[in-house]
């Protein structure tokens, strides 16, 4: 049975001093998605999909400054949380497949992409490479096995070895 998925989130464990800025009034997007700062305000990371998994696309890789803590909708200037991205800080996502019943690991240590299978609302991590110049993209190894091995879709700790406004930090 799969595992109900949970929207991206910090690990526990550690302190991102996360920052708040303003959403812009025409974006959307959910909590746990990749943000990225334009002209001071939050907009959703730039996606390109390959297959069935949604990444943040490469050109907008180096500009994703964290992950939202809260729902942006149209027409509104609220302050939103964001925990930073950055390497070395850790997120707990739920794995994605471009082959759903695929979306599972049995080991710490994997490489694994942030991305969104088709369909799912929530971001998580995904063991897809995404093609070439993979390297462009935001990924991580997996530190932690939240749920038991091979769970299909099963929570997983991750710590950011590539991607986000690495130096802007």
């Amino acid at each position: 049975m799969a595992q109900a998925k949970i929207k991206m989130m910090p690990a526990t464990h550690q302190n991102d001093n996360g920052f708040s800025a303003p959403q812009k009034t025409s974006s959307t997007f959910i909590q746990g998605a990749p943000v990225k700062l334009t002209s001071g305000l939050l907009v959703p990371a730039t996606t390109a999909s390959v297959g069935s998994v949604t990444y943040v696309s490469k050109s907008s890789a180096s500009n994703v400054i964290g992950i939202a803590s809260g729902k942006a909708a149209s027409g509104i200037t609220t302050n939103l949380l964001v925990h930073k991205i950055k390497e070395g800080l850790e997120f707990v996502g739920n794995l994605v497949h471009l082959t759903a019943a695929s979306a599972k690991v049995s080991k710490i240590r994997s490489v694994v992409y942030l991305g969104k299978a088709s369909g799912d609302t929530h971001y998580g991590w995904s063991k897809d490479t995404p093609g070439t110049n993979s390297a462009s993209y935001i990924r991580g190894t997996i530190t932690r096995l939240i749920d038991p091995a091979s769970t299909v879709n099963g929570r997983v700790q991750v710590q950011i070895t590539k991607g986000g406004a690495l130096s802007a930090f």
